[in-house]
């Protein structure tokens, strides 16, 4: 019984480290193979601040409210005709160190943020063009990291070659607080409770103590009776206001039979170069008695700022 215990908790930390959305990892290559056997490609022109592999070929920077960054992408044809490109930014999201990106037409901030000057191409075999990637930061945007990706893709033309292959550049840029405005906050303790689902959800009470708003992200583990682990649990999208306090959900997929407990929980906590961790310990409501929380255990010791 034991054994089937700990494989099903595996299993649960396992789905529950992958976005139900995410389909692949972006990769640093500038080019890929088409299914077709040619290729297309997108090279970065502009590097990015700093030095290295990732300077060269993914778009970052810090960038303050109301501002704006450019930078330009070379896109090639080496397919053995001409062909048209299509150029797209699409979301994604960093969970742990993997990279995921989501499915075409799935949108975030960034998305909306990012424009191309350039959305279709037309190229003869061996050309290039040079398209201008603009991410406006709305003048309200909080303080936070945000992902996505500048794709090209082949249009589809009949000939049996593949759009679902493409390749994008990596889009992340972090905001920061405007001049002489500052960003950080507390975690004041950890609740445990059941959704109306039955699955398990560990919820993080969050303060603003800075003076500009916060987009929030991180993980949880937890290790729990006999040794159990499961995690890392990403959390559900999270903004919290300047001077306010708010929560930050890590729900626990089909996690409906998961043990009540003790349940040591950690919890990471993040805004752009900001950090802060906290662990206390949980008890779930047992399966089947309702929805609500336990209440704040408090911190068994608060991990403090882990820096950028």
């Amino acid at each position: 019984m034991r054994s089937v215990l700990r494989q099903l908790l595996t299993l649960l930390a396992l789905v529950a480290s992958i976005g139900a959305a995410s389909v692949t990892v972006v990769h640093a290559d500038p080019v890929f193979t088409t299914s077709g056997g040619g290729l297309v490609g997108v090279r970065l022109l502009d590097p990015s601040p700093g030095v290295g592999f990732e300077s060269q070929n993914y778009i970052f920077d810090n960038v303050q409210p109301g501002a704006a960054i450019k930078r330009r992408v070379e896109v090639s044809n080496d397919i053995d005709k001409p062909r048209t490109i299509e150029v797209y930014t699409g979301a994604a999201a960093k969970r742990g160190d993997q990279y995921t990106v989501q499915d075409r037409g799935t949108t975030n901030r960034l998305t909306g943020w990012t424009s191309v000057d350039k959305q279709t191409l037309t190229l003869a075999r061996g050309a290039t063009a040079v398209v201008t990637v603009t991410i406006t930061v709305p003048a309200d945007a909080p303080v936070g990291t945000q992902y996505g990706v500048v794709w090209v893709q082949a249009a589809a033309d009949g000939s049996g070659l593949s759009t679902g292959s493409r390749v994008g550049v990596r889009v992340y840029p972090t905001v920061v607080p405007p001049s002489g405005q500052t960003a950080d906050f507390t975690i004041s303790g950890l609740t445990a409770e059941r959704d109306s689902a039955g699955r398990a959800v560990v919820v993080a009470d969050v303060r603003n103590t800075g003076s500009w708003a916060l987009d929030l992200d991180g993980e949880l583990t937890l290790v729990g009776p006999e040794g159990l682990t499961v995690g890392p649990v990403y959390p559900d999208a999270a903004t919290i206001a300047r001077g306010a306090t708010g929560k930050v959900r890590f729900v626990i997929a089909n996690s409906a039979d998961l043990p009540s407990g003790p349940w040591q929980a950690s919890v990471k906590l993040r805004s752009g170069p900001i950090e802060h961790a906290h662990s206390g310990t949980v008890d779930f409501p047992a399966a089947g008695t309702g929805t609500g929380s336990l209440g704040s255990l408090g911190s068994l010791g608060g991990l403090g700022s882990l820096g950028s």
